[in-house]
């Protein structure tokens, strides 16, 4: 009895066979496979909302929320391996990557934003009042061509003000021992702005 294909790259270079160099070699097909099951291991540790919006097939989709399922590292792993044979018939495979590296540059950027506000935010804390009137003119400059339907584009006179006020609870709440609820409330309008 002949002996069957046990690797699915044979069945598919089989249909069109083609010359000895032009060939993948079995290296260049394994890189080819973890590289795919990378990223599936990416896809999967999306959240569910998130990867509802990347083009995949619904076995695939199936099988990473089965994925999610599993507790044991051994059972996660085995289906680990699935969805990388899975990503194998999936169609798309470069719009799967640049849809992950738009999501992943968008957390980059999300990371700076929560950075700036955090930096901004202790410097006006550690700031006298003048100082601090001078932090919040630079960092939040008025903008002719604001567009007003656009939300935070209040006159920046009363952004100013809100600011100053809630520099001032901060500073009041870390003097006395109090709980930080200015000090996050100014980080939070920060972070908006």
């Amino acid at each position: 009895m002949p002996r069957k294909n046990t690797c699915q790259w044979n069945a598919a270079h089989e249909a069109a066979p083609l010359p000895e160099e032009d060939r993948p070699s079995r290296s260049q097909k394994k890189r080819d496979s973890t590289a795919l099951q990378n990223l599936g291991e990416e896809l999967a540790s999306l959240p569910e909302t998130i990867l509802d919006a990347f083009p995949l097939s619904e076995k695939t989709r199936e099988a990473v929320r089965e994925w999610r399922r599993f507790s044991s590292r051994e059972s996660k792993r085995r289906q680990m391996q699935y969805i990388g044979r899975l990503m194998r018939e999936e169609n798309d495979i470069p719009a799967l990557r640049e849809a992950l590296a738009a999501h992943a540059s968008g957390q980059a950027e999300n990371t700076r934003a929560v950075r700036r506000a955090e930096a901004l935010r202790d410097a006006l804390m550690e700031a006298d009042e003048q100082e601090t009137a001078r932090l919040i003119e630079s960092s939040f400059p008025v903008r002719p061509e604001a567009d007003p339907g656009q939300p935070d584009q209040t006159n920046p006179a009363e952004r100013a003000r809100e600011i100053m006020e809630l520099v001032r609870q901060a500073r009041n709440e870390r003097e006395h021992g109090r709980p930080p609820h200015a000090f996050r409330a100014l980080f939070r309008r920060l972070r908006d702005l």
